[in-house]
């Protein structure tokens, strides 16, 4: 797995916390629902960040909220990837929603670009504003149409804080266990202290085919594997 240094070329502003734009070599560009691992080795970090990208893989690497408060424009990042499993937008896919549950929906905003290359309509149903750089084709739905999405859809990917999947699996009732071809997925977000490397088992989550290492196993998973997961 390479490491490379990286530039923080600019920061930005959003509601969802601070976003930014990476100069970093193709390499370890991560795809849609991948990560990178990013050290500043700014003593007051103590643990490594986890970098989502925004981007298309032909356009500058923009990294999705939240980063560290300390981060500013020039500095200079070790980064560490591609790393995880991430989104697998199947190629017939033509109705996609995307869901943010108590999460930034940048974090789909890459798989958002990857879903209109291909020709698919897309809808979001976000808890949070929708990011500045969301494309105009995309339609924004309040979150309480959530389940109108989902029966729409025949593709959906969702983002939320590990913590939050129980609630997010109430909202959705029973639509997932009625649409049986419905192609789901989710990124789950949660501190991966040991970096990518699944030695701590801190990220560890319960799945139909038993115990999984977000940050090695994930961080995305079909939502069915963790439908029935105690």
């Amino acid at each position: 797995m390479p490491i490379v240094n990286g530039t923080l070329l600019e920061i930005r502003f959003t509601e969802s916390g601070l976003a930014g734009l990476v100069d970093c070599p193709r390499a370890v560009r991560p795809g849609p629902g991948q990560y990178l691992i990013a050290s500043s080795q700014r003593e007051e970090e103590a643990l490594p960040v986890t970098l989502f990208s925004m981007s298309l893989p032909d356009e500058p690497l923009q990294v999705s909220p939240p980063l560290p408060a300390g981060w500013y424009p020039g500095l200079t990042l070790r980064l560490r990837g591609p790393l995880g499993h991430g989104f697998t937008l199947p190629r017939e896919a033509r109705r996609v929603a995307l869901v943010a549950y108590q999460s930034p929906a940048g974090l789909l905003l890459s798989l958002t670009r990857f879903a209109l290359k291909q020709g698919a309509a897309v809808t979001l149903c976000s808890t949070f504003p929708p990011p500045p750089a969301l494309p105009e084709e995309v339609e924004v739905l309040p979150f309480s149409q959530l389940k109108e999405a989902v029966a729409w859809a025949d593709y959906l990917a969702a983002a939320f804080a590990r913590e939050h999947y129980a609630e997010l699996r109430q909202l959705l009732g029973n639509h997932l266990q009625e649409r049986a071809s419905l192609s789901a997925e989710g990124l789950i977000l949660t501190p991966m202290p040991c970096a990518g490397l699944g030695s701590c088992g801190v990220c560890a989550v319960h799945t139909r085919a038993g115990w999984k290492h977000i940050c090695l196993d994930g961080p995305v998973f079909s939502l069915r594997s963790l439908e029935e997961a105690p």
